[in-house]
């Protein structure tokens, strides 16, 4: 009974915490639509401070930055909704206004037809790779079945071809699953928060100024060094920048 008692109250407790915060979520859109973006900020962030986190929430405090011409946080919550809602067409239409607004505009570094394939492979989300692999594992299973119990020669070869193909696409699936987590968690990217910042050739205040990129840029982290970021820019450019003036997603 006590036990009982206990799991009830952690219940209550949860629903009384989730009810508190879809109530202060709808505050904080009430004060965004009435143009208060200072306070419907304040809220989202209040949110986000309690550990609870959506697509929607990230959204919405980006277009109040948005509002306020504050391009780095802007950009900076647009990429957490897109991580959380990648296929969301609001959120990438939204996130490339608040791009243009951007000082720096880089061009992709060019890329042959199979890394640009192979990036997009490992860019789908790693479930999707692992529920192929379960799907494609019951296809090999009945094909091997029908297989092994088939009489006539066209249908073995028919058979064959299926759990062969099923299987090769089990270990395809495998492999890009395990690639696609691997590079999730070896592959930061970061905004630049300073309104302006120097990328330098080596990881302190005197070495060669290389380029200077400003607020709202994206960088990829490479490598870290003290209170200094190794970063690579879209076109490829390496350098070294204070990590004070980046913030990571």
């Amino acid at each position: 009974m006590k036990k009982l008692l206990q799991i009830l109250l952690c219940l209550l407790v949860f629903f009384s915490s989730y009810a508190q915060q879809n109530l202060s979520f709808i505050e904080a859109n009430q004060a965004y639509n009435k143009g208060n973006y200072n306070k419907a900020i304040d809220l989202y962030e209040k949110i986000l401070n309690s550990e609870l986190h959506s697509a929607n929430l990230y959204f919405n405090l980006a277009n109040s930055y948005y509002k306020l011409q504050k391009i780095a946080p802007s950009i900076y919550n647009y990429e957490k909704a897109l991580n959380l809602d990648p296929t969301n067409k609001s959120i990438k239409i939204n996130y490339d206004y608040a791009k243009q607004n951007r000082l720096d505009h880089f061009q992709n570094l060019p890329k042959g037809f199979l890394a640009r394939t192979y990036e997009k492979l490992l860019s789908m989300k790693t479930d999707f790779w692992a529920w192929c692999a379960v799907v494609a594992m019951l296809i090999f299973v009945v094909g091997f079945v029908l297989f092994y119990r088939s009489t006539f020669a066209s249908q073995r070869k028919i058979y064959f071809g299926i759990w062969s193909f099923a299987f090769l696409f089990v270990l395809l699936s495998l492999f890009l699953s395990f690639a696609s987590y691997v590079s999730k968690e070896n592959t930061k990217y970061a905004i630049v928060f300073s309104s302006e910042i120097t990328i330098q050739s080596e990881p302190n205040p005197r070495s060669e100024v290389l380029l200077k990129i400003h607020e709202g840029t994206k960088v990829k982290i490479l490598d870290q060094l003290d209170n200094w970021k190794k970063v690579m820019l879209i076109n490829g450019r390496t350098g070294w920048i204070p990590k004070e003036g980046i913030k990571e997603l």
